[in-house]
């Protein structure tokens, strides 16, 4: 009797811990993103780029007299992000860091927190375009803007900007300088994107500067942002405070991003693989958003800064909130930037559905439809319809949207992400006009999301005195 007990609470562990492992996903494919970084033979910009930024710097300073305004020799200057998504880009996130500055004098290699994600001599922070950054260059979907205001006091245009290959190649770049006589690069940037204003001019935090590309010394799509104390090359400074930096004692971001901040950039739904053909060629996501019903689909994660030991929560979701089906992802591996994907049944009823994934607090929903010829309304995943005006806007910000049965949240962020604004639509609302106070908002570059079950979308507001 104890050995048949036995048996049947060792088959019902087993079974238990079986129907347990079911809901953990077997990766069919994915790994890091296949993007090549520069190292320390092949820098973002060459010493010999260098000596002659300094001459240019020079020659500018004194033909336009920007020596003679009297700037203050205690550093003030504080950055917003110098990156941000164009009209049109929805992705959940746009970027991850492929390198700090290079903190160690020696040839070893240290960021600002102790850490080795730089290379040997880098002088800048390089922040990356992901996923799929070809396609979002040629789209103009991620653009450069001023962290800070200052005057242009140097620029360069009109070079090749798809490079893959780590050379002496001139980049398309702005330099500014700010007010307390600090200086900022912005490289690699776009053929012909920058911004129409000449060196001498001034800019604005937020203010667009040129898309980001692959110019000079590149192997794919990203920012090299570097910060000068001073107009002198050799007077480097690091923007982000930590144990390791030896440049400077305090931050000079707003507010700094933490040093690795796990999260999902992207989630789609395919009939047919993601293309990764590598630089320079233009990637295709091939992302669907109506299936038929009772098809077998890919669902494609894209993440930032994964994490060994932490999970992806994914799940599809039913049109009323519940459950089709679910399944985790677990990280083993620590990546910059890294890709997965799960071939899952669809639903059978009509309907639409979201792709729903959850990794460090994090959360990113992609919507799709079973079945829009028998629903009929194919371009029901893009409403309820929205509008935003005045834009630019002085004193009040109006909104109306259509078809809020299902309720919808209204959120306003400032260029570096923080919540200015939040306001719930309630479920049964139908046509909504609303009316928003801005007082005691500062003028500047602002982004308005609208959320509701079937959709998310971002506009850019500007607000003026």
């Amino acid at each position: 009797m104890r050995i048949a007990i036995y048996f049947f609470i060792s088959a019902f562990i087993l079974m238990c811990t079986t129907r347990g492992l079911a809901q953990q996903a077997a990766n069919e494919g994915g790994g890091t993103l296949p993007v090549t970084v520069n190292d320390a033979a092949h820098p973002c910009i060459t010493p010999g780029q260098y000596a002659y930024l300094q001459q240019r710097i020079n020659d500018n300073i004194a033909r336009l007299h920007l020596d003679k305004r009297g700037y203050r020799t205690t550093a003030s200057t504080t950055f917003a992000w110098p990156l941000m998504p164009a009209t049109g880009l929805n992705d959940c996130s746009y970027y991850y860091i492929g390198n700090y500055v290079d903190e160690d004098v020696t040839t070893g290699i240290k960021d600002y927190n102790c850490g080795s994600v730089t290379y040997d001599g880098h002088r800048g922070t390089d922040i990356c375009s992901a996923p799929y950054p070809f396609l979002k260059m040629d789209n103009n979907l991620l653009n450069v803007v001023a962290a800070a205001p200052g005057t242009i006091i140097e620029k360069s245009d009109g070079y090749f900007d798809k490079n893959c290959a780590m050379s002496s190649d001139t980049a398309n770049y702005i330099i500014i300088q700010h007010a307390d006589g600090s200086v900022a690069l912005y490289w690699h940037m776009k053929k012909y994107s920058l911004t129409t204003k000449i060196v001498g001019q001034t800019v604005v935090t937020g203010e667009f500067l040129g898309v980001v590309g692959s110019s000079g010394s590149s192997t794919a799509p990203h920012l090299h942002f570097e910060v000068w104390k001073t107009t002198a090359s050799a007077d480097l400074n690091d923007p982000w405070t930590g144990t390791c930096n030896l440049l400077n004692p305090a931050t000079w971001w707003i507010a700094q991003k933490p040093y690795t901040e796990p999260a999902v950039i992207k989630a789609q739904v395919n009939s047919i693989p993601v293309v990764l053909p590598g630089c320079d060629t233009t990637e295709t996501p091939n992302e669907d958003t109506c299936f038929a019903p009772g098809a077998s689909a890919k669902f494609y994660i894209f993440l930032r800064n994964e994490t060994t030991g932490l999970v992806v929560h994914e799940r599809i979701v039913n049109p009323d909130g519940s459950t089709f089906s679910n399944w985790v992802h677990n990280s083993t591996t620590n990546y910059l930037a890294s890709y997965w994907f799960f071939t899952r049944t669809l639903p059978a009823i009509a309907g639409t559905y979201m792709y729903e994934t959850v990794y460090n607090s994090d959360t990113c929903r992609y919507p799709f439809i079973v079945n829009c010829a028998a629903l009929q309304t194919p371009s029901s995943l893009h409403s309820p319809e929205w509008s935003v005006y005045p834009n630019p806007a002085t004193g009040q910000l109006h909104i109306s949207a259509t078809d809020c049965g299902n309720g919808a949240k209204v959120l306003l962020r400032n260029a570096i992400g923080q919540l200015i604004l939040s306001d719930e639509i309630a479920p049964g609302s139908g046509q909504v006009a609303k009316t928003y106070a801005l007082d005691g908002i500062p003028a500047g570059i602002y982004f308005i999301t609208f959320e509701s079950a079937n959709m998310t979308e971002t506009r850019k507001v500007i607000v003026t005195d």
